[in-house]
């Protein structure tokens, strides 16, 4: 058993006794609001460039506590001012006392621009007093080499503003990745909030608006 699968079994372990949850802080939950644009952008030291990410996101439970607790998602990629949707996303969210764990499946573009790549996807998020652990896994399917991504972010909070954490990401074939975080509220509410990330050779910021 190679790196990546004992991971992805640890994960699914996890999941399955109710301790964990998703690669950023929260993203294994609901949104606090119907509507929310998560925005990434990243430089690279290396290649010294920036690229970015859009993801606009419907919770429709937001809209109306009768519908289903579904998630709809549309990741946009923006490459020298040009914006691209790379695909589209749904899931369905499962909340339970201290742990909510979205299950998904996207849709997305191959090399040759058609969307032909599915991605079956896990998040969950696991909370209690001022410690989160998030984790993620996903498995491209469709492609030439599939690929699985897991990784997992234990989260401390410093106060109600302010929390930082740690990650690690397994890629197959790949060595381990990580980085820090912190995440700093812009609203009591929770409707905005601001991320920094540092890893090897990477520098990115994420801001998330609900509406």
């Amino acid at each position: 058993m190679n790196k990546l699968q004992s991971s992805l079994l640890v994960l699914f372990t996890l999941f399955t006794f109710g301790k964990l949850s998703a690669q950023d802080f929260y993203n294994g939950c609901r949104g606090p609001k119907a509507m929310q644009m998560d925005n990434y952008i990243n430089y690279s030291m290396n290649e010294k460039n920036i690229s970015g990410t859009i993801i606009q996101k419907l919770f429709m439970k937001n809209l109306d506590h009768s519908l289903p607790d579904i998630l709809l998602a549309a990741p946009n990629s923006i490459n020298d001012g040009k914006i691209e949707n790379k695909g589209l996303n749904i899931g369905y969210i499962c909340e339970l006392d201290n742990i909510s764990v979205i299950g998904a499946l996207g849709l997305f573009k191959d090399d040759e621009k058609k969307y032909r790549i599915l991605i079956p996807q896990v998040y969950a998020t696991y909370s209690v007093g001022p410690w989160t652990i998030d984790a993620e896994s996903s498995y491209s399917l469709g492609t030439s080499t599939p690929q699985g991504t897991a990784s997992i972010t234990p989260g401390y909070g410093l106060n109600s503003w302010i929390r930082i954490g740690a990650s690690a990401t397994f890629n197959q074939h790949k060595s381990p990745q990580y980085q820090g975080i912190i995440r700093i509220e812009l609203a009591e509410d929770h409707r905005y909030w601001l991320e920094g990330y540092v890893k090897k050779e990477m520098l990115g910021a994420r801001i998330a608006v609900n509406l």
